[in-house]
C-alpha cells in the first residue's frame, strides 16, 4: 500500500519497504529514495519537524516546555496540559500555508489515474484535491469521540476516548464507512477547505518527482527480490 506524507518543503511517498522524498531547497527540487531503516525514519521525522516556519517551532518548543513544567510542578499549571494532546491531534487544521499546498499536491497525485509524468502536471493539477484515505479521517474520528466524551468525563479520559477513536478509524474503517458515513463527509469537507490548498506548479512537480522516484525505487527492490 502506497502512503504519502507532506511537510512544509516537500512530499514523501512510501510503503513498508522503500521511501522517496522530493523537497524544495532554495527553489530547486531535490530528490532521494532509500530502503526503509531506522536511519530513514529518522530522516523523515527530521524533515517533518524542522521544516515548519520558525514561529511554529518556537510555539511547539514553548508548548513542550510548558507540559514538562506542568507535569513536574502541577501548581504552576494555568491550563490543563492534556490540551497539548488535543492540539497535536488537531494539528491538521493549523497546517502552515506551504504544507497545505504540498498536501494538496500529494492528494492530486493520488487522485490522478493516468501516468504521473512531469509533463502532465497541469492535468494532475485538475485532479480531485480530496483523498479518500487521508489521515484527516483519523483526526475527525478523534474529535468525534473526544467531543462525545468531554462533557461527561475528565479531560485526560476524553483525550483517551479520542485516541480510541483513532484506533477504531484505523482498524474498523469499513464498518465506520458503512454506519458512520457522516464522519467521512466531514473529513472531505475539511480536506477541501481547511487541510489543503490548491498547489502551484512547484508543489505539483515536487509531488510528481517524489512519486516517480518512489515507483522507480520500488521496482528496483522487486527486481532484486526476483533475481535473488
Amino acid at each position: 500500500m502506497v502512503m504519502g506524507i507532506s511537510f512544509s518543503r516537500g512530499v514523501l511517498f512510501h510503503d513498508r519497504h522503500v521511501l522517496a522524498c522530493a523537497e524544495v531547497k532554495d527553489g530547486v527540487i531535490e530528490v532521494w529514495a532509500e530502503k526503509i531503516t531506522l536511519r530513514t525514519i529518522g530522516k523523515l521525522w527530521m524533515r517533518i519537524f524542522f521544516s515548519f516556519p520558525w514561529y511554529y517551532q518556537l510555539f511547539h518548543a514553548a508548548l513542550l516546555l510548558y507540559v514538562a513544567a506542568a507535569l513536574l510542578s502541577p501548581e504552576w499549571a494555568f491550563l490543563n496540559p492534556w490540551w497539548a494532546a488535543v492540539y497535536g491531534a488537531g494539528f491538521h487544521f493549523v497546517f502552515p500555508r506551504e504544507l497545505k499546498k504540498f498536501h494538496g499536491a500529494e492528494h492530486k497525485v493520488f487522485s490522478y489515474r493516468g501516468e504521473k509524468r512531469l509533463d502532465a502536471w497541469e492535468e494532475i493539477g485538475r485532479a480531485d484535491i480530496v483523498n479518500d484515505g487521508c489521515s484527516t479521517n483519523l483526526v475527525v474520528c478523534f474529535f468525534a469521540a473526544f467531543l462525545l466524551a468531554v462533557p461527561f468525563v475528565p479531560l485526560a479520559f476524553s483525550v483517551a476516548a479520542g485516541f480510541l477513536g483513532i484506533v477504531l478509524g484505523m482498524t474498523a474503517d469499513r464498518i465506520l464507512r458503512k454506519y458512520c458515513g457522516g464522519l467521512y463527509r466531514l473529513s472531505r469537507f475539511f480536506q477541501r477547505h481547511l487541510t489543503t490548498k490548491e498547489p502551484s506548479r512547484i508543489h505539483l512537480e515536487t509531488a510528481i518527482r517524489s512519486y516517480r522516484q518512489f515507483d522507480y525505487m520500488r521496482q528496483k527492490v522487486r527486481e532484486a527480490k526476483q533475481a535473488a
